[in-house]
């Protein structure tokens, strides 16, 4: 198998995974009252935010979430996002715990992916944060400032 059917297949898989977890999320927003609303509305809007980073569609979207929450195009993010989206799903009776336990599958997975086909994960996932990955510990970014111990410690 090539890169190009591996990404294929998990962007695929993560695109059906959440848009049943927004079917998942209707169905409980009918039955689950006023919290059941509001947790709905979260998993919706959580599961489309990611779903549009999977396909690469909308552009002028993507371009947007490129500038601004660019912690979804990197494993860390997207496995933290997914993992807090499947805590939503488990709360949302049997549909839900089903699609909580898929989203945890498609975490390891993508994992597993990882282990097997680097190419192919490279190319799902941005390896860093932005171009002052380098430097993240230090508030002064790329400037080759670092401050020195005082004389008088």
């Amino acid at each position: 198998m090539d890169d190009s059917t591996i990404i294929t297949g998990f962007r695929g898989a993560s695109a059906i995974a959440y848009l049943l977890d927004v079917i998942c999320a209707i169905v409980f927003m009918t039955t689950g009252g006023y919290l059941g609303v509001i947790i709905s509305l979260y998993t919706i809007a959580i599961a489309l935010f990611v779903f549009v980073s999977v396909v690469q569609q909308p552009a002028s979207i993507v371009e947007k979430m490129n500038n601004h929450t660019e912690f979804i195009f990197t494993f860390k993010g997207r496995a933290t996002t997914d993992f807090f989206l499947s805590l939503f799903l488990f709360g949302m009776g049997g549909f839900g715990v089903a699609m909580g336990i898929i989203m945890l599958i498609l975490i390891i997975g993508i994992r597993l992916l990882a282990a097997s086909f680097p190419g192919a994960f490279e190319e799902l996932f941005r390896q860093g944060g932005g171009p002052s990955n380098d430097n993240f510990d230090t508030p002064y970014g790329d400037t080759g400032f670092a401050p020195q111990p005082s004389a008088d410690l």
